[in-house]
């Protein structure tokens, strides 16, 4: 069985750790972008099926 996906785009560190622990103890598996422009990139890479967004990223914000 496949594990859904997940994309977790925060800069905070702690945050962005404290999601993808929460995230893998619920059985999904993910990854972690820490400003916009990564996140975009990790999107259209790995195709996810849910992405986390923080709106105030550097580089590029989450509403770009």
């Amino acid at each position: 069985m496949t594990k859904e996906r997940i994309l977790i785009i925060e800069d905070d560190h702690d945050i962005a750790l404290m999601l993808q622990e929460m995230m893998g103890e619920q059985g999904y598996c993910s990854v972690i972008a820490y400003d916009g422009t990564s996140g975009l990139d990790l999107a259209q890479q790995e195709r996810p099926d849910l992405i986390l967004l923080d709106l105030r990223l550097p580089r590029m914000n989450g509403v770009q």
